[in-house]
């Protein structure tokens, strides 16, 4: 699905260079969740954000099944984002002015392909399927950090991406709701898509089929 080779990612402050990531070498492969670890400032940030196309390694090729995707212009590279990946992130980033099902409809609207009733019945259909059937007309300060997290979750999954890429996706959330969002993205990763969480926290390993830990730029897999 993602095949990192040879990645090394470097920024220069103070006129110093300073080596973020460094020789990484890994497949990520879809039906998999997988969990990425490390301390603060360790790359996991770098990292998830050059699997999601945000970023260019500074040395390095970054696989998309077959495609070589490192050296494609921004544009290309935001088309791929559109089609292929979905992102998830601690701090939801709804918009407060919309209601649920037209944040999740959010991305469709670079889709000239679509009518409004096909995105608004794809909006409707991915909330029902995070148990926010009741819910779509509720604006995110009338829903809790759960809710508005799965409506996250479904707005990422507007485009049936094949890839899921979270970024502290439970940090706000209390345990139950933790609970419940890991528990969706199990699920996802079940149907087929590749779901890459990067966490500090430890119960995200109870459903990660692969562990990873960043340390020092290096990427390593760890046993559970």
């Amino acid at each position: 699905m993602i095949h990192l080779q040879n990645i090394d990612k470097s920024y220069v402050k103070n006129k110093r260079k300073v080596n973020v990531l460094k020789n990484i070498n890994y497949k990520f492969e879809s039906k998999k969740f997988y969990c990425i670890m490390g301390k603060s400032g360790a790359g996991k940030s770098t990292l998830i954000q050059m699997l999601g196309l945000l970023l260019s390694p500074s040395n390095g090729d970054i696989y998309l099944e077959k495609t070589n995707v490192a050296g494609l212009s921004e544009n290309e590279k935001a088309d791929i984002r559109n089609k292929e990946i979905g992102f998830v992130f601690q701090s939801f980033y709804l918009n407060p002015l919309l209601n649920a099902y037209e944040n999740v409809m959010l991305p469709g609207y670079i889709d000239k392909k679509s009518t409004l009733k096909e995105k608004k019945e794809r909006a409707f259909l991915l909330l029902k399927q995070m148990g926010l059937e009741n819910r779509e007309n509720h604006y995110p300060k009338e829903l809790s950090g759960g809710e508005q997290q799965r409506v996250a979750i479904a707005r990422a999954l507007f485009h049936d991406p094949n890839i899921i890429l979270a970024d502290e996706p439970t940090g706000s959330l209390d345990p139950e709701n933790e609970k419940h969002i890991l528990e969706i993205l199990k699920k996802l990763s079940r149907k087929g898509k590749c779901v890459i969480v990067v966490s500090h926290n430890d119960a995200v390993k109870n459903y990660a089929d692969k562990i990873l830990y960043i340390e020092k730029g290096t990427l390593k897999e760890v046993k559970k």
